[in-house]
This record gives C-alpha cells, structure tokens and sequence, in this order.
C-alpha cells in the first residue's frame, strides 16, 4: 500500500529536468516580453521624433515665410490700426524671432542639413545645439550662467589634457632648417620672427593682442569723450539717423505706444541675449576641433582662435582710430555726465579712470561700433565650422535683430553697426591665409592627434588644482569683483600669460588659462 503511494507520488511530480526546462521557458517569455515592451517603447519614441521633425519641416518652410511677409504687406493695407499692429508683429516675429530659432532646432535634429546622416553633421548639430541651449539658460541668473560656462572650460582644460600635441623628429628638423634659413634671410624682422612660431604659439600672441587692443581703446573712449567739450558742458544736437528712424516708425507700428515697444525690445534683448548664445556657440566650435568631434578636419582650435583674434583684434584697431580721428555727437542726453567724472588736473588720474571697464559703452566712441565688431567675428567664427546654411542664415538674422534693436535704443547710429559688420567680415576673409598657412604646416608636419601625440601622467590633485584655479578666478570676475577693478585682473592675467608663453612656450595649461582669459575679458565687455 504505501509502496503504491510511492509510486503514485513519483508519478505525479515531474522529474527534475522537467522543471528546468519550464522555469527557462518562463524566463524566456519574461525576456521576449520586455524586449517586446522595450522595442514598442522605441517604436512610439521614433513616432514622436518624426512628428516633431515633420512639424519643424513645415514650420521652417518657404512657404511659412512667403505666409509671414504676405502678413506684413497686408497689414499695410489694413484700415484698422489694431489689426494692423497685429499682422505685423505676426509677420515680423516669426521672420525675425520664431523662424531663426525654430531652424535651430531643426539642425539639432538633423533636418534639411547639407550633412545629413554624415559624421559632418555631428559638428552642426553640437554647435546649434549649444547656441539654442544658451539662449534658454539666459533665463536663469547670471552667476548660474558664469558657473556653467567656468565648468565647461575646467571640463574642456581636463579633456585637451589626456593628449598634448608633442613635436615629431620631422616637425624638430624642419624646424631647425626654417630657423637657420630664416637666421640667413634677409627679410623683415617680424616676418622672420613669425615664421619661427607654430599656430599654437601666434594664437597665444593674438589672444595677447585682443586684450592689448580692449585696453588701449577702454582708455582712448575716456580720452576722446574728456576732451569733447560740447558733451561735457550739455548735450549736443545728435546726427539725423535715418535708419533709426525707420526702425521707430516700425516699433511704433507693432507695439502701438513707443513707450511699450522700448520695454518689450529690451526685455527681448535681455531674454535672446545673442552674445552669449555665440560665446558658447564658439566655445562648442574650440571644442569640436580639439576634441575631434564629428569628421576628421585639418582646421584646429588655435587656427580658428588665430583667425578670429586677429580679425578682431585689427576690428579693434581700426574702431579705435577711427572714433579718436573724429569725433561724433552721442545720441544720449547728458552722456558724459551718466558715464564719466569731470576731467581731471593730474595726469595720473587720467590713467585710473581709462582703466576704469566700459561695459555699457562710451559716448563718442562710435564709428565702429564695439559690439558690432565682437558679435560678427564671433558669428563668422562658429558659422565657418559649422558650415550650414539654415543655421548660418538663423544666426545672422538674430544677430541682426539684435543691431537693430540698439539703433532702436539711440546707442549707436545705424551707419556704426553696419560698417562694424561690414568691415569686421572683410577682414574675415582677409585674414583666412593665417589659418590656412597653420593649416598647411599641419599637413606637412603630418600634425596628426594620433601620430604626434604623446600621453602625459595620469591626474592628480595637484593637476586639476592648476586647471582649477584659472576658471574659479574667472567665475569670481565674472560674478564678485566690481568693474571698476577688472581691468586689473586682466592686466595681472596677461603678464602670467606672458611670462608663462616666454619661459615655457605654448603649454595645454597656458591654452586653458588664455581661453579663461576670453571668456573673463567678452563676459566683461559685452
């Protein structure tokens, strides 16, 4: 009898391989059933990325425009001045404000890119993505701003790091018989001089001549203005503007009252902030190119950081002559008074008052105008990277909303911001042989980061300590120390640079403190 429940017992409970077998069917179908989820998951995901991306297509077509400017000739023909008001303001924000940033974004997903699904497109879309991304952190205090672009320069220092370009035998030969050939050469010094330096090592001299040129000109605009008399004793009848004029009468148009449209322009100013948007989208552009991101180039961070130095720095030069040769009435009533002290006896207060920042501007320092000049070499530096048509023509445009915003406030005459445009993009493309030499020294050096890279000591405290420092300092100018002082922080950050550049040549710690130095120097003055 119990033999038999034995063996009934053995009979119903299935052999141990049976079990097996079911608890790795029913781990199989747990399996299959996630990766069924996950896969239905990627499959909605991929469905709301190509609705955003057919919606962006729409919104950022011709035909939208042709839609946007229909608006604005009806509103011409409109009898009600409310109506009016309101196809304009329609035709003119979309054209001006809703298009170029919603083209932005279109480049970030990869839409109607002449790269598109090429390793060329990565480079794009980093750098659209970075210029969109600073326009929305422009809406969080100031100092979250400075923190993060002080981060991403100490980040940016750490990660040029790990690799040094280091010079090759054939780069030290060639090196040396340039030297000795040039030592019997009979040209001109400078000339001589600067053929001996490689591009990293002229970038480092044209950062130098950036901060050499802001500081000779902070003090020439007190100069020019001290000794202006009819500014300092009232406020002489400004220059007829006429593309002022025009861009009241269109203000007037969209917002009804001027009083409303010069609130809501600066607080659209305020809220685009386009400087930054193409700090940071010059930033992300260094990036790309030291890091390699995106297709191989023979461009370079210090190529591109010469070129757009020395364009700025000659921009620079070429304003400041030209304020200090004639001197043009400021549009601003009682100028001088809100900007400056009554002109000093001793000439010792005369230099510390022009060291004095001028971050909201001088008064007769006009033609050219100083933001025209940075904000172009900025936009012709990263658009050059990015080489992309519908971000190029986006960036452009906001950069042009934003001249004609200041014309609209009286801060400079609309002939100053065109030249300063004009003239800053001639000297763009005149300045293109130096990265193109630096370029070609490159290739023949064969320059590679894998063929001529060699790899330092692991990081320690003491390494990340030395890059450290030159953003806290940065971040502690930006955001601590009065304008009243900076000048002499920068001063004190361009003779370490100096002395730094004449003892140990070109180092990854001094590119890391010269970038520093930028950004301090553009976060001042713009």
């Amino acid at each position: 009898m119990a033999k038999a429940r034995k063996n009934v017992a053995s009979a119903s409970s299935p052999p141990p391989s049976t079990l097996n077998n079911q608890m790795n069917v029913g781990e199989y179908e747990e399996d299959w059933n996630e990766k069924k989820d996950r896969g239905r998951l990627k499959w909605k995901l991929a469905r709301y990325i190509a609705a955003v991306q057919d919606v962006l297509r729409i919104v950022t077509s011709a035909a939208f425009s042709l839609a946007a400017m229909a608006l604005i000739l009806a509103s011409s023909f409109s009898i009600n001045e409310k109506l009016q008001s309101t196809l304009t303001r329609m035709g003119v924000g979309y054209l001006f404000i809703a298009k170029p940033l919603l083209s932005t974004l279109a480049v970030c997903c990869n839409i109607n890119t002449e790269e598109k699904d090429g390793k060329g497109g990565t480079m794009t879309r980093i750098i659209a993505f970075s210029f969109l991304m600073s326009i929305i952190c422009n809406q969080f205090p100031k100092w979250l701003s400075a923190f993060a672009a002080c981060c991403a320069l100490f980040s940016f220092g750490l990660a040029s790091y790990q690799l040094v370009p280091n010079r090759s035998e054939k780069t030290v030969k060639r090196f040396q018989s340039d030297t000795s050939a040039s030592a019997n050469d009979n040209s001109f010094f400078f000339h001589r001089t600067w053929s001996r330096l490689d591009i990293k090592e002229r970038a480092a001299i044209g950062t130098l001549a950036v901060v050499v040129s802001l500081l000779t000109e902070n003090m020439l605009i007190w100069v020019v203005s001290a000794t202006y008399q009819p500014g300092i004793n009232g406020s002489p009848e400004p220059l007829q503007d006429n593309g002022r004029i025009v861009f009241e009468k269109l203000a007037t148009g969209i917002f009804d009252a001027s009083w409303k449209a010069s609130r809501t322009l600066q607080k659209l100013r305020d809220g685009l902030n386009v400087q930054w948007a193409l700090v940071s989208s010059l930033g992300a552009s260094f990036v790309c190119l030291e890091l390699q991101l995106g297709e191989s180039s023979h461009r370079s961070l210090a190529g591109l950081a010469l070129h757009a130095l020395m364009t700025l720095a000659s921009a620079r030069l070429i304003r400041t002559i030209s304020f200090a040769l004639t001197v043009v009435p400021s549009q601003v009533p009682n100028c001088y008074a809100r900007h400056f002290p009554p002109p000093p006896e001793e000439w010792r207060e005369w230099l510390m008052v022009g060291l004095i920042p001028n971050s909201r501007g001088g008064c007769n320092d006009l033609i050219l105008s100083g933001h025209a000049t940075v904000t172009s070499t900025l936009g012709c530096a990263f658009t050059s990277v990015a080489s992309n048509t519908s971000f190029s023509i986006a960036v452009w445009t906001l950069i042009a909303l934003d001249y004609g915003i200041e014309v609209y406030q009286g801060l400079h005459y609309s002939v100053d911001m065109w030249l300063g445009c004009i003239v800053t993009c001639l000297l763009w493309q005149l300045m293109k042989p130096l990265e193109i030499c630096g370029r070609s020294d490159q290739i023949q050096n064969g320059n590679t980061r894998k063929e001529s890279a060699v790899r330092l000591p692991k990081l320690n405290a003491p390494i990340v300590a030395m890059y450290a420092f030159p953003a806290l300092l940065a971040f502690i100018i930006l955001t601590a120390v009065p304008e009243a002082y900076r000048n002499y922080f920068f001063i004190g950050y361009t003779v370490w640079s100096a002395v730094s550049f004449a003892r140990f040549g070109f180092t990854n710690l001094l590119q890391h403190v010269l970038l520093c130095l930028l950004c301090a120097t553009l976060g001042t003055y713009l």
